[in-house]
């Protein structure tokens, strides 16, 4: 997998995807295929899709990168709303050259993805969402308790909540990768990430989403639950849910290959 920066509204943004490397300032060849724009979720990074990167280049041009403040873009600050980041998806689509894209994400990211298909439906060819809901229900102990990290008043917690049991069990090698991943992005904004993610509500505004939609659902996902993907179902017309078995919330690398499937076939089947 292939990085670089890029320069996108004035923040150093770190780009991941598949292919040869170029020079700083060239935008690297996404000729391949459908254009799959990965977003990523609340204090997480782009490095969190390699595992869809790395299977759905062969046919197709996938692409994940870190918002400012995360990972290993520029910034000590995330954005302040859905809205924002959305926005920021558009801009970096701009720096690519791509008019539109296929827009998939996680949790934050499924929010955000679905914010971009209602400001930019011209933009958006289709939808995956995963992991994710309109409005998040978040337990107030998990918001004070990073606000309590932010603070210095309390160490980084790593958890395996995120994950289904099933995972814990059998793949922590995935967990690991996950904590990893964690400690790259501020705990400040991974804080403030939970506050746009406690603000958000696109219950009434998601029926006016018209492109193709597949939505995946972990069946142990205790965060975004099987129940807020039904309902998210219902109000999208003509989505797609697919449940997958001993998947948390973090389904796209604990079950990777059944995502990637899932992802190949959608994105096949698109007109």
């Amino acid at each position: 997998m292939a990085t670089k920066y890029l320069n996108v509204r004035g923040h150093a943004t770190f780009l991941h995807y598949v292919g040869a490397t170029t020079l700083p300032g060239v935008v690297p060849d996404l000729s391949r295929g459908r254009r799959i724009a990965f977003v990523h979720a609340a204090g997480s990074n782009g490095n969190a899709w390699h595992y869809q990167l790395d299977a759905l280049a062969a046919s197709n041009s996938p692409l994940a990168f870190d918002f400012p403040g995360h990972g290993r873009s520029a910034g000590v600050e995330g954005m302040k709303s859905v809205g924002e980041y959305a926005d920021f998806v558009a801009a970096l689509l701009d720096t690519l050259k791509i008019d539109s894209a296929v827009i998939a994400g996680r949790s934050m990211g499924g929010a955000v993805a679905m914010d971009f298909a209602l400001r930019y439906p011209l933009r958006t060819q289709a939808l995956i969402l995963m992991a994710t809901a309109p409005k998040f229900n978040l337990p107030p102990d998990l918001i004070g308790g990073l606000e309590a990290v932010a603070k210095g008043r309390a160490p980084q917690a790593f958890l395996t909540t995120g994950f289904s049991a099933q995972t814990v069990k059998g793949n922590f090698g995935v967990v690991r990768e996950s904590w990893m991943e964690q400690i790259k992005t501020d705990p400040r904004v991974r804080y403030t990430d939970l506050l746009v993610c406690q603000q958000v509500d696109l219950r009434e505004q998601i029926s006016q989403i018209k492109a193709p939609v597949l939505i995946l659902a972990g069946g142990d996902d205790q965060t975004t639950t099987v129940a807020d993907a039904e309902a998210m179902t219902r109000r999208i017309g003509g989505a797609r849910l697919r449940v997958i078995a001993d998947a948390g919330h973090n389904l796209p690398t604990e079950k990777s290959n059944e995502v990637n499937a899932a992802i190949e076939e959608f994105v096949g089947q698109l007109a």
